[in-house]
């Protein structure tokens, strides 16, 4: 592998990093929504009962599907 090669590999490793952090931001941030929705002493007041189902089952799901991720590791 030559000093070029290696640059290239490097940009791709410092673009998919980035790409990654950026994802997991992303993904924290409608967590915490979806939480506060589910919280009657912050957002749930303010939301119907059909917009806390639905926050409820897609924080359900998001675990569930991390659990099946590690049990097939």
């Amino acid at each position: 592998m030559n000093d070029s090669e290696r640059q290239t590999m490097r940009e791709h490793i410092v673009f998919l990093g980035t790409a990654l952090e950026n994802e997991r931001y992303t993904s924290q941030q409608k967590t915490k929504l979806l939480r506060r929705l589910l919280d009657p002493e912050d957002l749930g007041h303010a939301v119907t009962p059909e917009v806390r189902k639905l926050a409820y089952t897609i924080l359900t799901e998001e675990a569930y599907m991390e659990r099946d991720k590690e049990n097939k590791k």
